[in-house]
């Protein structure tokens, strides 16, 4: 068992798909862009400014980054998660780790606001030590989890980050950390073949 877990939240702790379909579609009609594929191309998880890119790769501009998060952030920080569920037995065996000595945080880069609110509607700040966010130092996961790393003074040996896309093994692998990849969230099998090793139940983590 490791010493300390980074769990990812969007298709790792939660199946949040729905919730954020729904939010970027109404800030991309706040801001009129339209893209007619957008349900096949759209991933949640990314960052909105690395997603936008990808959606609008000759409109794209830092301006309309800041313009879609901040309308982003009025449709789905305020809707109540409606559609986003946990995924079952994912924070029943966070609480094992927990009771064992582990320490557990989340480690994400949804937006602050949305996030902290989705965390006390599920009560993962009850349980988690910490949740850490992108935004909270504009950072992307890469450099966000070596600042974990160095406030919480964690060896990357005795830590892994657990979650469901080539982003989240990255970041792993870029700080040392293992990278274990779960089966149940957005990742592809491409995807899924970058993590040091996938698992299909929580109780495997």
């Amino acid at each position: 068992m490791k010493k300390a877990y980074f769990f990812d939240l969007d298709g790792t702790l939660a199946d949040t798909d729905r919730d954020i379909r729904e939010a970027w579609k109404a800030a991309m009609a706040d801001l009129g862009l339209e893209c007619a594929d957008f349900d096949e191309r759209f991933v949640a998880g990314p960052p909105i400014d690395v997603m936008l890119q990808q959606l609008f790769p000759g409109e794209y501009t830092p301006e309309l980054a800041s313009r879609m998060r901040e309308a982003f952030g009025r449709h789905y920080d305020h809707d109540g998660f409606p559609n986003t569920r946990e995924y079952p037995g994912v924070l029943a065996k966070v609480r094992e780790l927990k009771l064992r000595g582990a320490r557990v945080f989340i480690a994400t880069n949804k937006r602050h606001a949305g996030a902290s609110i989705m965390a006390r509607k599920f009560g993962w700040d009850e349980v988690f030590e910490k949740l850490y966010t992108g935004d909270m130092y504009r950072v992307k996961k890469p450099e966000l989890l070596s600042i974990i790393l160095k406030e919480q003074r964690l060896d990357p040996a005795d830590c892994a980050m657990v979650g469901d896309t080539a982003n989240d093994f990255a970041a792993a692998k870029a700080n040392g950390l293992e990278a274990v990849g779960v089966t149940w969230g957005y990742g592809t099998p491409e995807e899924l073949q970058t993590a040091t090793r996938t698992i299909e139940r929580p109780e495997e983590i």
